[in-house]
């Protein structure tokens, strides 16, 4: 006799989060950070934004160049800020919504340094190895966008950052996170962004680029960067707040006042952007790291990483703002033991925070050094943390209930068409890297974890460069990058 029918499926995802705040402390994080915005304040220093935040009514000094914000401004502020938004993809097949639902994955960016991945040397990064790391993280499909992983000093320095975006664009389809340095880049990137799309309506709609804006801790914002990242936000481009307190140097010993001051940062960054362009779109970093005072290094593999990602991934969900998790990171100077299990245990805290994005795969060194070879073995912890974060669909279905009636006491399950059909979509993780044979093959085979890593990336290589842009694009970009070489040299000058 059956225990049970079969039923009509309703499907309900359960999507494992890890909530380590009580609704308690949640709320006095958010009243003590409205506490030291009302009561400390924030250096700005920039007039745009000095006069900006006057005219909404905060008390200001420009002679100190700081804004005391209050309560009232930072709830409306937040009100405004959009928790749904698009990062398009060259290719629209590669849009991106920040939904909270599927995790989202992008390279690790802005490592001063490459890693040989033949040689194993560590020298200065080149236009070559952005164009390589770029073009490896568009063939990876667990990548889903695209931060330039490496900076290339065979190009013009004071135009460099344009160069970075020109030869991403030109090798990936897919979304691309960067940085925008100075103001006098921004014009220049506009209309780089502006010919990519067909027109400032269509960039507007659907953004192919999102920049990261750092803070300054404690407690200030770069004027330079506030400046120009308000003209970003007023032209539609999504800005990261990215604020980097470290912990016991420019924040508090402790992890929740590291968090705190990350939190005070950040709202003082939706603050300025969101009077500055209300509506406009922002993404919050859980990016906080920590001083190992025994070396004087900053570290980004440490436990606390974890619990950062965790306490500010949640109090992003209170204030219902996109998240981007800060994991996959790592020390380690070379790919190897410290930098996987690094790698997995911030990957995997990213992961369970509940963020909607996760950076980054591919930079080791505390985020100094590019390794091609690190992507491969990245990309595989990337599939193991996006697999468990997908979660679970419960009901009769997937409990398969009649099959454990049907099999009986003492049997298996091997011959079940369910069971086929199962591992053919995904009901079992398989992994593309990993190693799951015997003992005794491993040997024979003399399998080699980095040997077989660089054998992937050599294999991604060999593979046709992504769609190329449209050649009156590619010359149009190319006129834009002359002119700015030429404006960004003699502003430098």
């Amino acid at each position: 006799m059956a225990l049970s029918g079969r039923r009509k499926r309703v499907e309900v995802l359960m999507i494992p989060q890890v909530k380590i705040l009580s609704d308690e402390e949640v709320r006095l994080m958010h009243t003590r950070a409205l506490d030291i915005l009302a009561k400390v304040g924030i250096k700005y220093e920039s007039r745009r934004a000095l006069d900006l935040l006057a005219e909404h009514g905060q008390k200001v000094d420009h002679d100190k160049g700081i804004a005391w914000i209050q309560p009232d401004l930072v709830e409306r502020c937040l009100k405004t800020t959009p928790r749904l938004i698009t990062l398009a993809g060259r290719d629209p097949k590669h849009d991106l919504l920040t939904d909270g639902k599927r995790l989202k994955i992008t390279t690790n960016g802005q490592g001063t340094f490459t890693q040989d991945y033949k040689t194993g040397v560590r020298r200065q990064g080149t236009v070559q190895d952005l164009r390589d790391s770029t073009k490896v993280g568009h063939h990876l499909e667990v990548v889903d966008f695209i931060w330039p992983m490496v900076v290339p000093f065979d190009v013009p320095g004071p135009s460099r950052v344009l160069h970075e975006m020109y030869h991403a664009v030109a090798m990936t389809t897919k979304h691309i996170q960067h940085e925008i340095q100075l103001p006098e880049h921004v014009p220049f990137a506009l209309e780089m962004l502006e010919v990519l799309c067909g027109s400032r309506e269509e960039l507007r709609r659907r953004p192919p680029f999102s920049v990261v804006a750092c803070t300054v801790s404690p407690l200030q914002h770069e004027p330079k960067m506030a400046d120009l990242s308000i003209d970003l936000a007023r032209a539609g481009i999504p800005i990261v707040i990215w604020p980097m307190p470290l912990t016991g140097a420019t924040a508090p010993v402790t992890v929740p006042g590291t968090c705190l001051m990350s939190l005070i940062e950040f709202l003082s960054g939706v603050v300025l952007f969101q009077t500055a362009a209300p509506g406009c779109p922002l993404i919050y970093p859980l990016g906080p790291e920590v001083l190992d005072m025994r070396s004087g290094m900053a570290v980004c593999g440490s436990p606390e990483i974890p619990l950062f990602n965790l306490i500010l991934g949640q109090m992003a969900q209170h204030y219902n703002v996109p998240a981007l998790g800060v994991g996959l990171n790592s020390d380690a100077k070379i790919p190897g033991i410290q930098a996987a299990y690094e790698s997995m245990h911030t990957g995997m805290a990213a992961a369970l925070s509940g963020a909607d994005l996760l950076v980054g795969i591919g930079v080791l060194d505390d985020n100094n050094t590019m390794s091609l070879t690190q992507m491969i073995v990245e990309a595989e912890i990337a599939r193991m943390v996006k697999r468990i974060r997908e979660g679970v669909v419960v009901d009769d279905e997937t409990l398969m209930v009649h099959l454990i009636e049907k099999a009986g006491p003492g049997q298996h399950f091997l011959g079940f068409k369910e069971t086929l059909h199962g591992l053919r979509t995904g009901a079992v993780f398989f992994p593309k890297f990993s190693y799951r044979s015997t003992y005794d093959k491993f040997f024979e085979e003399g399998h080699d974890e980095i040997q077989t890593a660089r054998a992937e990336v050599d294999r991604l290589l060999a593979l046709p460069d992504p769609d190329p842009l449209p050649p009156d694009v590619d010359r149009e970009l190319k006129r834009i990058l002359a002119a700015a070489d030429k404006a960004c040299a003699e502003s430098a000058a």
